[in-house]
């Protein structure tokens, strides 16, 4: 399906509601999606290539059962610093 097709589609599903609350729900999402979109400021051109590096290479690394840390197992190393 094409992005031209796509788009035809949702106008099409959005043709078919009437009530206005989800219209205006619907209104919010896209003009925050659309925001988002246009962002100029996307931390991703803010951060250093060290940074991307490590960022990427914790990605990949994600990616394998055996670099996985359970959330017990943090928050049971961590959890002194929780306390109050």
């Amino acid at each position: 399906m094409s992005n031209l097709e796509l788009k035809g589609n949702i106008l099409e599903m959005i043709a078919h509601i009437n009530e206005r609350d989800i219209l205006e729900e619907l209104k919010e999402i896209i003009t925050d999606l659309m925001e988002l979109d246009n962002k100029e400021d996307d931390f991703w051109n803010e951060i250093s290539d060290f940074e991307k590096n490590e960022l990427m290479t914790a990605i990949e690394e994600s990616k394998h059962e055996e670099n996985l840390v359970s959330h017990e197992e943090v928050m049971k190393k961590y959890s002194k610093w929780l306390e109050k």
